[in-house]
């Protein structure tokens, strides 16, 4: 599941930055219609935060229950090993 959400707020990001590039386009074409790219940003934007928030909030010691500082093979508090 953490690999969907790291998946998918990398391709949140990918279309926020497209939306905001067409909207940069439309305005330096004199064409102030954006409401739809505005909304298609702040939808993605809004994705990328709930799946970091998500992969931040669930990388946790399954064991002790405290947060991982790294990606290490062992819980750097408690010394269990962590699958």
């Amino acid at each position: 599941m953490k690999t969907i959400a790291k998946w998918l707020a990398v391709i949140s990001i990918i279309v926020f930055v497209v939306a905001w590039g067409i909207m940069g386009l439309k305005i330096l074409d004199n064409n102030y219609f954006i409401t739809t790219e505005a909304y298609i940003g702040l939808i993605s934007l809004v994705v990328f935060f709930v799946c970091v928030m998500y992969v931040k909030l669930t990388n946790r010691c399954p064991h002790c229950g405290k947060e991982k500082q790294s990606f290490g093979k062992y819980c750097p508090y408690c010394g269990n090993e962590i699958k």
